[in-house]
């Protein structure tokens, strides 16, 4: 399954998997000109699709109009393809309902989908019924709900009343989603709060530098850490426990590396060229693999060092998910002696996305199946460390170790006094095998 989705929105066009975003509208005929093409997109992509009605579109209202788009729309209900039911029934079950207990069953909703064979979850409420006092609390929900669905096959569009928001609730609003939408002369605008477009005037240069094929797919990454140690030392000196310090910025670390991750998708996804896009996808997997880092050392109870078995594991299974090969290809992990420091995780964590990926890529062509094993043991006084990625695939093809990756894999290496072997593509042999000794 793909990481994309079709919004069905020309202003919005195809987004990630794991959008949150919202509208503002003015009259009924706001939200059928979005919401119509919005689930008649996700129906067709087989989706599970629920819309949570209010005024000033009801329920019955939103089925005849979305009858119009989706003929058959009344057998997809009856197979509970799509849910179309008033506000009532879902926000205010029993009372009202909190946060926590609304995302669960949104994340439930998720779960029934894909074990019915859908390829994801669609979704969108109308937030017309909200009383002034119940703003606080549904805003902090907006805010988890970024949080809780950004891994998820779930696309959650939210609506507003623009004659029931003053200036200030719309920006809580736009601060609380990755974009949004307004009717701006008569067309549909999306809007960008400012850090976000901060954000991407800082990439710009990168992005540039990208489509020109030249070594930069790393060099806005080293810049953006170099801001980010210099944030970090700052801190040091300003606190005086170093540990509550040093995880409160490995998670903003995590979440700045998280934001690069989000703009880049969606630079990606405006370029026609598919080497660009190559370009950008490989970028992000290195972004993944820097950011796990700092998850786990979030996570960890020492603040400099990492369980580099938990975070390969993770690191494995995401570059899995990217590629969409987790059905078709097998990757096993066994490591040895697993805790790492941080100037020795990051460098291993890229060298392994660099060998990872290019088995991934090149090891299995045609969709075709096979497995990776992936072993890692540390350096110790007299015995070299190892990291070895190796596959049964086809083999390694002549022009192997002349690319671009292999030729930051080899610079990295010598940041951990490492050396790399690829074997493979023999007579009568299979797979390719990679392996880095490094020393202590």
């Amino acid at each position: 399954m793909t990481d994309l989705a079709n919004s069905g929105i020309p202003a919005i066009g195809t987004i990630p998997w794991g959008s949150h975003f919202c509208q503002f509208y003015e009259t009924a005929g706001d939200l059928v000109d979005t919401l119509v093409p919005y689930f008649k997109a996700g129906l067709e992509a087989n989706e599970q699709c629920m819309w949570v009605t209010s005024s000033p579109l009801r329920a019955d209202d939103a089925q005849t109009v979305l009858r119009k788009a989706v003929p058959d729309l009344d057998r997809r209900m009856r197979k509970g393809q799509i849910e179309i039911i008033d506000h009532n029934d879902w926000y205010l079950r029993s009372g009202k309902m909190g946060a926590d207990e609304v995302i669960t069953g949104w994340l439930q909703r998720k779960e029934q989908a894909l074990s019915r064979g859908y390829d994801g979850f669609r979704l969108t409420g109308n937030t017309y019924f909200l009383e002034a006092e119940d703003w606080d609390s549904f805003a902090e929900y907006e805010e988890k709900v970024n949080d809780c669905f950004c891994d998820h096959r779930v696309l959650a569009l939210c609506s507003y009343c623009l004659a029931k928001s003053s200036a200030g609730d719309i920006l809580d609003v736009v601060k609380n989603h990755q974009f949004a939408l307004a009717r701006r002369h008569g067309e549909w605008t999306l809007i960008e709060h400012g850090a976000l477009k901060r954000a991407k005037e800082e990439l710009r240069r990168a992005n540039e530098e990208l489509e020109q094929r030249v070594e930069a797919r790393t060099a806005d990454l080293r810049a953006a850490l170099d801001a980010l140690h210099e944030i970090t030392s700052s801190l040091e000196r300003a606190l005086a426990d170093k540990d509550v310090l040093l995880r409160e910025v490995h998670h903003r670390v995590k979440n700045n590396l998280q934001i690069i991750n989000s703009l880049l998708t969606l630079k990606a996804l405006r370029s026609s060229d598919l080497s660009i896009r190559e370009a950008f996808n490989d970028t992000l997997r290195r972004i993944t693999a820097m950011s796990l880092v700092h998850e786990a050392l979030y996570q960890y109870e020492a603040t400099s060092e990492i369980d580099f078995d938990r975070y390969l594991r993770s690191l494995c299974g995401a570059l899995v998910d990217s590629f969409g090969a987790g059905e078709r290809i097998t990757v096993t992990v066994e490591t040895e002696d697993a805790s790492l420091h941080l100037d020795r995780a990051v460098p291993l964590g890229l060298i392994a996305v660099e060998a990872l990926s290019n088995a991934l890529k090149h090891a299995f062509p045609g969709n075709g199946s096979g497995e990776i094993a992936v072993s890692f043991r540390t350096a110790r006084e007299g015995r070299p460390g190892i990291l070895a990625v190796r596959d049964n695939g086809v083999g390694q093809e002549p022009s192997a170790g002349k690319g671009t990756g292999l030729g930051l894999v080899r610079a990295i290496a010598k940041q951990v006094n490492g050396q790399i072997e690829i074997t493979g593509g023999d007579a009568g042999r299979r797979g390719t095998s990679f392996m880095l000794h490094f020393a202590a």
